[in-house]
């Protein structure tokens, strides 16, 4: 499964997206709540900090001296710098801080509260019996940057925490989804010739609805199989007796008619019924096959090959094409004889019917039970074999064939635990059809 359509991927993506809008939402939400809760707490200390020192400034302003004030060092830049100072009702200065000079101060005449200008955060306090009020400014860019601080201490370690968030809900996805994966895993064994119903254990609500849909939907392809193949079987049945008795009246017919005439059109229906006979046996072996035929007992595949080639060469035409290669002693396998009669048979007459005029098929034997069926087929292309063991498949549609051989054989091969594989080789170029079947032991 592709990671751009898989739905455990799509999942994670859409969760650990969610999970970051949260997580956007929230830091944004804790940051305002940060810088309010740090400002409340500078204007208290700010505010403590104007009423402790207002005593001392008053003290020291009415001595005339400032050697008990706190030394405020001069910084560089004017946006640091912490001031105080000692004002009357109408804003005249009495003292103040060296650095008051870098400071934006407030306008106007003092008043008890805060206030703020662009640079400093200011507190004044209430004034005294004589009329003079003390302002405290505290620099706001010390408050950014605590602020900022605090911020990166924080949204750092949790943005590194991001991916590994997302492998956590990547696990979680996939856990939950595996109920999903045994599923797929269920419906992928059925096929055409297994429509069980599906039954796997711990599937959530949502998948046993699907699934008993599933084996309904199954359940009734069954039976449309079932009907359709018992049809396709009993009409072979019931044309097998027919088609022989017609065959031979029109077998007696050719020899007693002398008339040349007539005997062309009588050996042309004779094909005709001998091609519908050939129909009706592959019907049946079909029927066999999709029933289920293919493991039995243990055989010898020499001495089956060999009832196999004599009823084949029964046809006197045929006898010269056919080479044969087998093993010296007995070739033993798992497997109905049945079966892999009826698979030899396909195999060996799919190609002596495709092989071009006289031309031979050679049939090869292997001691671990690997059959090999091959003759020349100029008419196939690369792409031909790969279709050809599809129902009603043929690679020459000008051929005598059904398209039934090799599809029964595979079907077969599927059931007793072996395989067919087809091929060509070579540049002539030569069809191969190789059929192994398990082994004992």
């Amino acid at each position: 499964m592709s990671a751009r359509r898989s739905l455990r991927r799509r999942l994670a993506v859409l969760i650990s997206l969610g999970l970051g809008a949260v997580w956007l939402v929230a830091t944004g939400l804790m940051a305002f709540i940060l810088h309010t809760e740090q400002d409340e707490f500078s204007d208290l200390a700010l505010r403590e900090t104007a009423i402790l020192f207002q005593p001392i400034l008053l003290s020291e302003w009415q001595d005339g001296t400032s050697a008990g004030l706190p030394a405020v060092p001069e910084p560089a830049d004017a946006g640091e710098a912490l001031v105080y100072l000692l004002q009357d009702r109408d804003g005249t200065v009495f003292l103040q801080s060296g650095t008051a000079a870098l400071a934006e101060l407030p306008d106007g005449a003092p008043r008890e509260g805060y206030r703020r200008t662009r640079t400093h955060a200011f507190y004044t306090t209430a004034p005294d019996a004589d009329g003079r009020f003390v302002t405290f400014g505290d620099p706001l860019a010390e408050r950014d940057e605590a602020f900022r601080e605090s911020l990166l201490a924080f949204v750092v370690p949790m943005l590194a925490m991001l991916p590994l968030a997302y492998l956590l809900v990547s696990w979680i996805v996939q856990t939950g989804l595996r109920p999903l994966g045994d599923l797929r895993a269920e419906i992928a064994n059925r096929g055409e010739g297994r429509l069980d119903p599906v039954v796997v254990e711990g599937l959530p609500d949502e998948l046993q609805e699907i699934t008993s849909s599933l084996n309904g939907l199954m359940k009734r392809l069954g039976t449309a199989l079932d009907g359709e193949r018992a049809f396709a079987t009993n009409a072979a049945h019931e044309l097998r007796t027919p088609v022989a008795i017609a065959l031979a009246q029109v077998q007696r017919l050719r020899t007693e008619t002398a008339d040349p005439g007539a005997l062309t059109r009588i050996q042309s229906v004779e094909a005709t019924l001998n091609r519908m006979s050939d129909l009706v046996a592959r019907l049946l072996q079909l029927a066999r096959a999709d029933a289920g035929i293919g493991a039995g007992r243990t055989d010898d595949l020499v001495a089956l090959l060999g009832h196999v080639l004599d009823d084949v060469l029964r046809d006197p035409g045929q006898a010269g094409r056919i080479v044969t290669t087998l093993p010296q002693g007995p070739v033993a396998a798992m497997i109905d004889p049945d079966a892999w009669a009826i698979v030899a048979g396909n195999l060996i007459e799919n190609g002596l019917r495709h092989a071009p005029g006289d031309a031979q098929v050679t049939v090869t034997l292997a001691g671990d039970g690997t059959l090999r069926v091959a003759n020349p087929a100029p008419g196939l292309t690369e792409a031909d074999p790969a279709t050809l063991t599809r129902r009603f498949q043929r690679g020459n549609r000008a051929g005598a064939g059904f398209g039934l051989g090799l599809h029964i054989a595979d079907t077969i091969a599927r059931q007793a635990g072996g395989r067919l594989d087809v091929s060509l080789q070579g540049d002539t170029p030569m069809f191969e059809a190789a059929f192994t079947v398990a082994r004992p032991g």
